[in-house]
Protein backbone atom coordinates (compact mmCIF):
# COMPACT_ATOMS: atom_id res chain seq x y z
CA UNK A 1 0.00 0.00 0.00
CA UNK A 2 3.12 2.75 1.14
CA UNK A 3 4.69 1.78 -2.28
CA UNK A 4 1.44 2.23 -4.36
CA UNK A 5 0.90 5.81 -2.97
CA UNK A 6 4.27 6.67 -2.95
CA UNK A 7 4.14 5.38 -6.96
CA UNK A 8 1.20 7.42 -7.59
CA UNK A 9 2.23 10.98 -5.67
CA UNK A 10 5.94 10.07 -7.95
CA UNK A 11 3.41 10.27 -11.12
CA UNK A 12 1.54 13.12 -9.82
CA UNK A 13 4.66 15.13 -9.16
CA UNK A 14 6.02 13.93 -12.95
CA UNK A 15 3.07 15.07 -14.91
CA UNK A 16 3.07 18.90 -12.80
CA UNK A 17 6.86 18.98 -13.17
CA UNK A 18 5.86 18.21 -17.12
CA UNK A 19 2.85 20.93 -17.19
CA UNK A 20 5.11 23.62 -15.88
CA UNK A 21 7.65 22.90 -18.32
CA UNK A 22 5.33 23.01 -20.79
CA UNK A 23 3.68 26.56 -19.73
CA UNK A 24 7.94 27.59 -18.87
CA UNK A 25 8.27 26.88 -23.27
CA UNK A 26 5.07 28.58 -23.87
CA UNK A 27 5.94 31.64 -22.27
CA UNK A 28 9.80 31.59 -24.12
CA UNK A 29 8.17 31.16 -27.26
CA UNK A 30 5.27 33.92 -26.84
CA UNK A 31 6.17 36.16 -24.70
CA UNK A 32 10.06 35.88 -24.16
CA UNK A 33 11.61 34.91 -20.72
CA UNK A 34 14.78 36.60 -19.66
CA UNK A 35 17.01 33.43 -18.66
CA UNK A 36 19.91 35.82 -17.77
CA UNK A 37 20.45 38.01 -14.28
CA UNK A 38 23.32 40.09 -15.01
CA UNK A 39 21.88 43.92 -14.69
CA UNK A 40 24.98 45.41 -16.04
CA UNK A 41 24.46 43.76 -19.28
CA UNK A 42 21.27 44.38 -22.30
CA UNK A 43 19.70 40.83 -22.74
CA UNK A 44 17.25 40.45 -25.85
CA UNK A 45 14.78 37.60 -26.22
CA UNK A 46 12.31 37.32 -29.34
CA UNK A 47 8.98 37.79 -28.64
CA UNK A 48 5.46 37.24 -30.00
CA UNK A 49 2.96 39.61 -31.08
CA UNK A 50 0.10 39.80 -27.94
CA UNK A 51 -3.53 37.83 -28.57
CA UNK A 52 -5.19 41.42 -28.18
CA UNK A 53 -2.85 43.22 -30.46
CA UNK A 54 -3.84 40.46 -33.38
CA UNK A 55 -6.26 41.86 -36.47
CA UNK A 56 -7.20 40.34 -39.49
CA UNK A 57 -5.68 42.80 -40.94
CA UNK A 58 -2.08 41.18 -39.91
CA UNK A 59 -2.29 38.40 -41.94
CA UNK A 60 -0.37 39.56 -44.30
CA UNK A 61 2.44 41.17 -42.21
CA UNK A 62 6.12 40.27 -41.59
CA UNK A 63 6.31 40.71 -37.62
CA UNK A 64 9.73 40.88 -35.67
CA UNK A 65 9.57 41.58 -32.15
CA UNK A 66 11.83 41.83 -29.36
CA UNK A 67 11.78 42.41 -25.29
CA UNK A 68 14.91 44.02 -24.10
CA UNK A 69 16.15 44.20 -20.54
CA UNK A 70 18.51 47.13 -20.34
CA UNK A 71 21.20 48.60 -17.32
CA UNK A 72 20.36 51.41 -15.27
CA UNK A 73 21.40 54.41 -16.56
CA UNK A 74 21.88 53.50 -20.36
CA UNK A 75 21.15 56.06 -22.81
CA UNK A 76 19.81 54.05 -25.54
CA UNK A 77 20.28 54.80 -29.30
CA UNK A 78 18.57 53.21 -32.60
CA UNK A 79 19.41 53.55 -36.18
CA UNK A 80 17.48 52.17 -39.24
CA UNK A 81 19.19 52.13 -42.58
CA UNK A 82 17.07 51.14 -45.60
CA UNK A 83 18.34 51.55 -49.24
CA UNK A 84 21.58 49.73 -49.58
CA UNK A 85 22.84 48.28 -46.43
CA UNK A 86 26.14 46.57 -45.80
CA UNK A 87 26.35 42.62 -44.59
CA UNK A 88 28.45 43.09 -41.28
CA UNK A 89 28.58 46.49 -40.42
CA UNK A 90 25.84 49.79 -39.96
CA UNK A 91 26.05 52.50 -42.77
CA UNK A 92 25.62 52.26 -46.63
CA UNK A 93 23.33 54.22 -48.93
CA UNK A 94 19.96 55.37 -48.78
CA UNK A 95 17.78 56.61 -45.89
CA UNK A 96 18.79 56.16 -42.44
CA UNK A 97 17.00 57.64 -38.77
CA UNK A 98 18.66 57.92 -35.34
CA UNK A 99 16.49 58.35 -32.26
CA UNK A 100 16.75 58.26 -28.91
CA UNK A 101 15.22 57.29 -25.75
CA UNK A 102 15.30 58.80 -21.90
CA UNK A 103 18.07 56.69 -20.05
CA UNK A 104 16.21 55.53 -17.01
CA UNK A 105 17.22 55.46 -13.08
CA UNK A 106 17.18 52.00 -12.72
CA UNK A 107 17.07 48.51 -14.65
CA UNK A 108 14.65 48.54 -17.15
CA UNK A 109 12.25 46.54 -20.29
CA UNK A 110 11.78 47.88 -23.77
CA UNK A 111 10.30 46.26 -27.05
CA UNK A 112 11.42 46.80 -30.13
CA UNK A 113 9.45 45.86 -33.48
CA UNK A 114 9.66 46.00 -37.05
CA UNK A 115 6.41 45.29 -39.02
CA UNK A 116 6.04 44.85 -43.28
CA UNK A 117 2.58 45.08 -43.77
CA UNK A 118 1.31 44.91 -47.12
CA UNK A 119 -2.01 46.89 -47.92
CA UNK A 120 -3.38 46.85 -51.92
CA UNK A 121 -0.24 45.10 -52.88
CA UNK A 122 1.99 47.55 -51.81
CA UNK A 123 4.44 47.04 -48.64
CA UNK A 124 5.21 49.36 -45.69
CA UNK A 125 7.74 49.39 -43.07
CA UNK A 126 6.80 50.29 -39.95
CA UNK A 127 8.91 50.37 -36.82
CA UNK A 128 8.31 51.24 -33.08
CA UNK A 129 9.99 51.35 -30.00
CA UNK A 130 10.86 53.74 -26.92
CA UNK A 131 12.06 56.41 -28.72
CA UNK A 132 8.82 56.34 -31.23
CA UNK A 133 7.34 54.78 -34.57
CA UNK A 134 8.29 55.71 -37.99
CA UNK A 135 6.92 54.30 -41.66
CA UNK A 136 9.09 54.12 -44.97
CA UNK A 137 7.98 52.59 -48.27
CA UNK A 138 9.10 49.42 -49.69
CA UNK A 139 10.04 49.16 -53.28
CA UNK A 140 7.78 47.46 -55.18
CA UNK A 141 10.48 45.08 -56.73
CA UNK A 142 11.42 43.86 -53.19
CA UNK A 143 10.06 40.94 -52.57
CA UNK A 144 9.87 40.51 -48.56
CA UNK A 145 6.86 37.74 -48.94
CA UNK A 146 9.57 35.51 -50.08
CA UNK A 147 11.99 35.73 -46.94
CA UNK A 148 13.42 32.49 -47.92
CA UNK A 149 15.16 34.12 -50.59
CA UNK A 150 16.12 37.03 -48.60
CA UNK A 151 18.90 36.91 -46.22
CA UNK A 152 17.21 37.18 -43.08
CA UNK A 153 19.45 37.48 -39.77
CA UNK A 154 17.78 38.22 -36.43
CA UNK A 155 19.49 39.02 -32.76
CA UNK A 156 18.06 36.40 -31.78
CA UNK A 157 15.08 33.49 -31.97
CA UNK A 158 12.11 32.71 -30.16
CA UNK A 159 13.00 30.71 -27.14
CA UNK A 160 16.48 32.13 -26.47
CA UNK A 161 18.35 35.28 -24.47
CA UNK A 162 21.30 36.75 -26.02
CA UNK A 163 23.63 39.29 -23.43
CA UNK A 164 25.54 41.83 -24.59
CA UNK A 165 27.82 44.43 -22.69
CA UNK A 166 26.45 47.71 -22.16
CA UNK A 167 28.68 49.81 -24.24
CA UNK A 168 28.63 46.75 -27.60
CA UNK A 169 26.25 47.86 -30.30
CA UNK A 170 23.49 45.49 -30.85
CA UNK A 171 22.59 44.54 -34.57
CA UNK A 172 18.54 43.91 -33.71
CA UNK A 173 17.80 42.63 -37.68
CA UNK A 174 18.92 42.63 -40.81
CA UNK A 175 16.70 41.43 -43.86
CA UNK A 176 18.82 42.02 -47.43
CA UNK A 177 18.94 40.53 -50.87
CA UNK A 178 21.28 37.56 -51.17
CA UNK A 179 23.35 39.17 -54.22
CA UNK A 180 25.24 42.32 -54.09
CA UNK A 181 22.93 45.34 -55.81
CA UNK A 182 23.88 46.44 -59.43
CA UNK A 183 24.99 49.63 -60.70
CA UNK A 184 23.18 50.71 -63.77
CA UNK A 185 25.67 49.62 -66.08
CA UNK A 186 25.21 45.76 -64.17
CA UNK A 187 28.17 46.40 -62.71
CA UNK A 188 27.99 45.27 -58.91
CA UNK A 189 28.11 47.83 -56.14
CA UNK A 190 30.69 45.77 -53.64
CA UNK A 191 29.68 45.12 -50.34
CA UNK A 192 25.99 46.47 -50.56
CA UNK A 193 23.15 45.01 -50.86
CA UNK A 194 19.65 46.17 -51.31
CA UNK A 195 18.02 45.63 -47.89
CA UNK A 196 16.70 47.24 -44.17
CA UNK A 197 18.93 46.93 -41.03
CA UNK A 198 18.39 47.90 -37.69
CA UNK A 199 20.96 48.47 -34.61
CA UNK A 200 20.74 49.78 -31.12
CA UNK A 201 23.52 51.69 -29.30
CA UNK A 202 24.62 53.38 -25.93
CA UNK A 203 24.40 57.54 -27.07
CA UNK A 204 27.47 57.41 -25.54
CA UNK A 205 29.27 55.46 -27.99
CA UNK A 206 27.77 57.05 -30.71
CA UNK A 207 30.97 58.93 -32.19
CA UNK A 208 32.64 55.53 -32.85
CA UNK A 209 28.88 53.95 -33.88
CA UNK A 210 29.23 57.19 -36.74
CA UNK A 211 32.76 56.51 -37.19
CA UNK A 212 32.05 52.36 -37.97
CA UNK A 213 28.76 53.07 -40.04
CA UNK A 214 30.78 55.55 -42.14
CA UNK A 215 33.81 52.94 -42.52
CA UNK A 216 36.21 55.15 -40.67
CA UNK A 217 37.07 52.17 -38.63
Amino acid sequence: MVIATGLIFTVSADLRLSSLREVHHELLMRVGLFEESDLTKVHVVRAGVPEDLITSEMSNCKIWRYRLSIPAKYHLCYQNHQGLVKADAPGGLGGSSRTWGSPNPEPSEVVFSVSFVQDNGEWTLSVNHIGGASSHAVPKDFDINSVDDLVVEEVVDFGVTRSFSADEPICLLRIREKNEALNRDGTKKQGLYRGFVFYLFEKQREKAFSAWASGQV
